[in-house]
C-alpha cells in the first residue's frame, strides 16, 4: 500500500504550455509544458528550474487548447523534482494556486472531466458493455 495521498484536489491530466518567471520580475521568463491541473494549481514538466526553488513566488500564463483564450495567476512553487526513471534530464515543477480567475478553472476543470465521461462511455460502448449511452450515468 502507498504513501497517503497529500494532495486537496483530485489532478487531472492537461497539455499545453506554460510561461512562467518569478514574481519579483528579476528571473528570466521561460516557457515549461503543463502536465496537470486541480482547483490548487498545476504541475508542468520543464527543462531548467531557471533558479526557481521550493516557497518562490511566480507568475504564469497557461496556454492550453481546452480554454479559447490563456489563463493568468500567480503561484508558490511547492515542489520541484527531477524524475530519476527517465534519461534526458527535466524536472517536474508543483505551483500552487495564489491569485488566479477561479472561474476560469472551474470551466477548465469542468471540461475535462466531460471529456473524460465522453472517453469513458465511447470505450465502453465500443466493448459492449452498455447497450447505449443513455443506459450510462456517470454520477
Amino acid at each position: 500500500m502507498g504513501a497517503p495521498e497529500k494532495r486537496d484536489y483530485e489532478r487531472l491530466k492537461l497539455d499545453g504550455n506554460v510561461s512562467i518567471k518569478s514574481a519579483d520580475g528579476r528571473r528570466r521568463r521561460f516557457k515549461a509544458y503543463l502536465e496537470n491541473i486541480s482547483f490548487g494549481g498545476f504541475a508542468m514538466f520543464a527543462k531548467s528550474r531557471r533558479k526557481m526553488s521550493p516557497e518562490t513566488m511566480v507568475e504564469f500564463e497557461l496556454v492550453t487548447p481546452c480554454l479559447d483564450e490563456y489563463l493568468p495567476g500567480k503561484g508558490k512553487i511547492r515542489h520541484i523534482t527531477r524524475p530519476e526513471r527517465y534519461t534526458y534530464p527535466f524536472y517536474i515543477i508543483g505551483v500552487q494556486f495564489t491569485e488566479v480567475n477561479k472561474d476560469m478553472v472551474t470551466h477548465l476543470i469542468k471540461r475535462l472531466q466531460a471529456r473524460l465521461v465522453s472517453a469513458k462511455i465511447a470505450a465502453e460502448l465500443r466493448s459492449k458493455k452498455i447497450a447505449k449511452a443513455i443506459d450510462y450515468i456517470p454520477f
